[in-house]
């Protein structure tokens, strides 16, 4: 246990603190008490992220198993939970009830109380980020070297992974950035036809679909590597599922308009067109679950007529200096 600090202990009491307050109620507007997940989730979904990365690279640290050096650990813990900590101090002077877009000011905040969960999660934010940052500079950290584990055979790169790759850029450019992905008309009583992207209007599917992205980013850059931890094929299922999860996700959102006020209840609108942004952003993640479907099946049949490319197992850690 030497390789954990008093820094990681400290950030690992800030992710429960997070987890708890993700069960906590932040908000009463109007008289109704609103909690983290649908009062805001763009925070709430950074929340449960950096506990996450808190408690996984406590966990490898204490295995001996981590991925990356020591230092590199303790800073990806403290710049998850950095930009909790930012988010949700955001989300306390600007809460999102009322007012959808980011450039409401503070006027947002008015007849909105904060309550104890909020304070909680901001709390855990805040210790989880000295603790990262504090663990990245301790001597454990210092002393902490990449374990990295690789499969015995490297797929390397193929035009597949780099078709995965390109859809799994696209699904989040297309849905999440400057494209529109719904048109609205009369969206709460008001005139006219509004735009929305997906980023506020869909923010819980905005979160998975980017991290569906950088997994399947980081899977593609280590086959290309052969730095995987996983066999060829693996790799290949490994993408399809990210794949089907975006699409899957994305797919219920077409289906299944979001739009909402006040934390949930429902906004009378006029209608609801899927844009080419909506499509375009569909079409990517299935690019990346057929790429992952192809890329697996085209291993696995190497893999039983090649004897060498069967010496697939549990990949060997190989200890790195520090």
């Amino acid at each position: 246990m030497r390789r954990i600090s008093l820094f990681l202990w400290v950030a690992v009491a800030g992710a429960v603190l997070q987890l708890t307050a993700l069960g906590s109620d932040f908000y009463v507007v109007g008289g109704k008490r609103r909690d983290a997940w649908l009062g805001i989730p763009h925070a709430s979904d950074l929340l449960l992220a950096s506990a996450v990365v808190t408690v996984v690279f406590l966990a490898l640290s204490a295995w001996d198993r981590s991925p990356v050096r020591g230092r590199s650990a303790g800073l990806a813990v403290g710049v998850a939970a950095l930009l909790a900590t930012l988010q949700l101090a955001y989300r306390m002077l600007v809460p999102p009830f009322g007012c959808l877009t980011y450039g409401c000011g503070l006027d947002a905040a008015r007849e909105v109380t904060l309550l104890t969960g909020i304070w909680i999660g901001l709390v855990g934010s805040v210790l989880a980020t000295v603790g990262g940052f504090g663990h990245a500079f301790s001597r454990a950290a210092q002393e902490t070297a990449a374990r990295p584990s690789r499969a015995p055979a490297q797929p390397g790169m193929s035009p597949w992974l780099g078709l995965a790759a390109l859809g799994a850029v696209g699904q989040f450019i297309f849905g999440f950035t400057a494209f529109t992905f719904y048109t609205v008309s009369g969206f709460a009583g008001q005139r006219g036809i509004s735009a929305w992207g997906g980023w506020l209007s869909i923010p819980h599917t905005s979160s998975l679909v980017l991290l569906m992205s950088a997994a399947t980013l980081f899977v593609v850059a280590t086959a290309a590597r052969e730095r995987s931890s996983l066999s060829p094929s693996a790799v290949g299922a490994a993408i399809a599922i990210f794949g089907f999860i975006a699409a899957s996700r994305l797919l219920f959102r077409i289906l299944e308009p979001p739009f909402s006020a006040a934390g949930g209840e429902s906004t009378q609108v006029g209608s609801v067109t899927i844009e080419l942004g909506g499509w375009l952003t569909l079409a990517s993640a299935v690019l990346v679950l057929i790429a992952g479907i192809v890329h697996a099946a085209l291993q696995s049949k190497e893999e039983r007529t090649d004897p060498r490319a069967r010496e697939s197992g549990p990949g060997t850690a190989v200890p790195e200096r520090p």
